[in-house]
């Protein structure tokens, strides 16, 4: 048991090391972690199409149910092109353009909000702090739309790396069930089984946190667009972009979406901004108590206070990036401490239950 104890853990280092290195080389490895991520999206539904079309031709090749799912993701990406982002950067240019003006004219309905006695609710001491954290916002904001511009502009330049995205993706969904099998059996049993169950694991908790998080940010999406569109608001597209990317940072994005587009309603006037305010908190209920639970299920199974440190130590280390992926990483290195914590207890059972 010793050795095979340590066979497992250097092995475990070397693939440690293999993943060390493949962060390394991002920038070189990104088409394959997008080609990973396409994968876990698609797999319950080529599978399903697979077996729906093995009913009548039993001898169905898997790459023939693959060819529909492509063909989903290239009309979808087609009208999100034409339709998002297109508009998008239109509307992100004219408000980069006017972000000064609206932020101006939020300062000054905030200093001249009014008590019952005609005195500014807000006290003049917090006149420099509200002056500072606006023009803090207002950088952030620039930045922010400027990098989410070059960003755009970064991928159509890189597209012919790209391309390798859906040639990575085909193959990893026809033959990633050999690829885990020939990865796997390096190991000899129990180590191969046991890992093999921490692979399925993660693939499970991953895809299905993939997909979820998908349709809970398509929905935040459509639903935000059709509240700033019904209320008038200004830069409906940006607003409700920013919902659905917001989306995907668990408890804290979804307020932090609920801001600009207040902002932006108190520009206009006092009423409509709390008319936003209450509509996005009743959005945000429905979503956190009905939707995302009747989604997501028991995906991630992790305590709020785990997820809300998670994001913070994300955001701090990675910035937006690291907030967005810190849930899934935590979930993933849950599962995988989980299972290597008891493998000696589980080897020793299979060894009894061997020799029994």
């Amino acid at each position: 048991m010793g050795k095979q104890s340590i066979q497992y853990w250097l092995r475990c280092i070397l693939l440690v090391l293999a993943t060390i290195g493949i962060s390394i080389a991002l920038p070189v490895v990104m088409p394959l972690i997008v080609a990973i991520v396409l994968t876990l999206i698609l797999w319950p539904l080529v599978n399903l199409t697979q077996e729906g079309l093995q009913k009548y031709w039993k001898g169905c090749p898997r790459w023939i149910a693959i060819i529909p799912s492509f063909v989903i993701v290239i009309l979808l990406s087609f009208l999100l092109v034409r339709h998002v982002i297109v508009p998008v950067i239109g509307e992100l240019t004219k408000l980069l353009a006017n972000l000064p003006y609206v932020l101006d004219q939020f300062a000054l309905v905030v200093k001249g909000l009014q008590g019952v006695d005609g005195e500014s609710i807000i006290p003049h001491q917090f006149d420099g702090i509200i002056n500072s954290t606006l023009i803090k916002i207002g950088n952030y904001g620039v930045d922010l739309a400027q990098r989410s511009v070059l960003a755009i502009v970064s991928l159509a330049s890189t597209l012919l790396q790209l391309l390798l995205v859906p040639i990575l993706t085909f193959y990893l969904l026809k033959d990633g069930r050999d690829i885990k099998k020939a990865i796997l059996g390096i190991f000899s049993k129990p180590t191969s089984t046991h890992l093999e169950e921490v692979v399925t694991d993660i693939h499970r908790t991953l895809g299905g946190y993939l997909r979820g998080q998908l349709l809970l940010a398509t929905n935040m999406f459509c639903l935000t667009f059709i509240v700033c569109y019904v209320y008038d608001l200004p830069y409906p597209l940006v607003l409700a972009v920013l919902a659905g990317i917001a989306e995907w940072i668990p408890i804290i994005g979804p307020f932090l979406s609920a801001v600009p587009a207040i902002i932006l309603g108190a520009v206009i006037s006092g009423p409509l901004a709390v008319k936003v305010a209450i509509t996005y908190g009743i959005l945000q209920l429905l979503d956190g108590q009905i939707i995302m639970p009747k989604i997501m299920g028991h995906v991630i199974k992790l305590p709020p206070l785990v997820i809300i440190t998670a994001i913070f130590v994300g955001g701090y280390f990675f910035g937006i990036i690291g907030m967005m992926v810190a849930v899934p990483v935590t979930a993933t290195t849950q599962i995988v401490a989980k299972r290597l914590w008891y493998f000696n207890t589980y080897y020793r059972l299979q060894k009894e239950e061997h020799h029994g």
